[in-house]
């Protein structure tokens, strides 16, 4: 599967990770599946089915628990406001972005735990104020790891 997103996206949720330093930040990226597209199925390549296409990204504020600024939620409320939001112009979530200060861009096993199965995470990660790194995630079954998916820029 492809996670298909746009310049403006990329360029939005990066700089969303800088300023949230050295905290973590948190977003939606908002968009379509191809199964959205071809709802019976009639894409020419079956495969591409599931890859999403990202039409914008919603920066949020995260909800931190006690004495770690690492360890975020994100309101449900929020959630299903984006999610309300997005349904109004035939889109919907498509994926969870969040930032790993001063950590790598792979899922903790927190992140693991907390994940909405089948739903795509980006995860940024910034060293000393600067994105080193990011990369697409999910996650096929509780009881599994995270796959990586790919990240295709496009306008």
């Amino acid at each position: 599967m492809a996670m298909y997103i746009t310049d403006v996206i990329r360029s939005d949720m990066l700089k969303h990770a800088r300023i949230s330093f050295p905290k973590e930040c948190c977003g939606f990226i908002v968009g379509n599946t191809m199964a959205d597209k071809y709802p019976n199925g009639n894409h020419p390549n079956s495969n591409k089915l599931n890859d999403v296409n990202g039409r914008f990204y919603v920066a949020c504020e995260p909800t931190f628990t006690p004495h770690c600024r690492w360890r975020f939620s994100v309101d449900p409320q929020l959630f299903q406001q984006v999610a309300a939001e997005a349904q109004e112009l035939n889109l919907k979530i498509i994926c969870v972005v969040h930032s790993h200060p001063n950590h790598s861009d792979l899922p903790s096993e927190f992140d693991r735990q907390h994940a909405i199965i089948g739903l795509n995470y980006l995860i940024i990660s910034v060293c000393d104020g600067r994105v080193h790194s990011y990369n697409a995630w999910q996650l096929p079954d509780p009881s599994s790891v995270f796959v990586e998916q790919d990240i295709i820029r496009f306008e």
